[in-house]
């Protein structure tokens, strides 16, 4: 989260979840997407009144992709998410949340709610947690997981090799998927890094197959 005292930007968190939800955000917005993967609600977003102050957007939503800054240019984004195995529908925009790290995530919005917080926040800009860097990117495996979202990257070497974002938040799922990875992967070689929510309930599910276990 940005530093208040040096960056204007606000807080408000875009979830996609299956029920009611809420955050402790100054600006909260809650999405519920349907089984067809098309339908939202937005009744937090519809009750918050216009305003012309910076918002950050979070964007926990599973069609993502990581690029290479090089490769930023809007007439490549829909190839670029549909290469990636999670192209935009006919019903979402693709938005990027701008340069980090060498790196630019691109997530696909609903087409409605994205006119809708540009109408409510037209200073707004978006995050994912598909930006965030691990502490240490030497040779580990980090998993962060939000809301119905998991966040999975794998450096070796300070080199990106695996960067993806997964529809799971039940732990078994998870473990299943990190067993998949240790198909690919040397995982015992690998220190694991656990942030987000409950990451000690996690670890439990995934077991000791690394070199070093860190939760944060």
């Amino acid at each position: 989260m940005p530093d208040s005292s040096s960056d204007p930007w606000m807080p408000v968190t875009m979830k996609q979840v299956t029920g009611n939800n809420s955050s402790p955000a100054l600006f909260g917005v809650s999405i519920q997407q349907s089984l067809d993967g098309h339908s939202f609600s937005r009744p937090r977003l519809d009750e918050c009144t216009p305003s012309m102050e910076p918002v950050e957007v979070e964007l926990l939503l599973p069609h993502a992709v990581l690029i290479p800054e090089a490769l930023d240019r809007e007439e490549l984004w829909e190839e670029l998410l549909a290469a990636n195995g999670t192209p935009a529908s006919a019903n979402e925009c693709i938005v990027s949340c701008g340069a980090k790290n060498g790196c630019v995530a691109l997530v696909a919005l609903d087409r409605t709610i994205r006119q809708k917080i540009a109408e409510t926040f037209p200073r707004a800009r978006f995050s994912t947690p598909l930006e965030q860097l691990p502490k240490n990117r030497e040779k580990c495996l980090w998993i962060c997981r939000k809301g119905p979202m998991t966040y999975i990257k794998i450096f070796e070497g300070e080199r990106l090799l695996l960067a993806e974002v997964i529809p799971a938040s039940d732990e078994a799922e998870i473990a299943y998927f990190v067993d998949e990875l240790g198909k690919q992967f040397p995982l015992a070689g690998y220190e694991l890094q656990i942030t987000g929510e409950e990451p000690g309930k996690l670890r439990k599910w995934i077991g000791n197959q690394f070199r070093k276990i860190v939760c944060e």
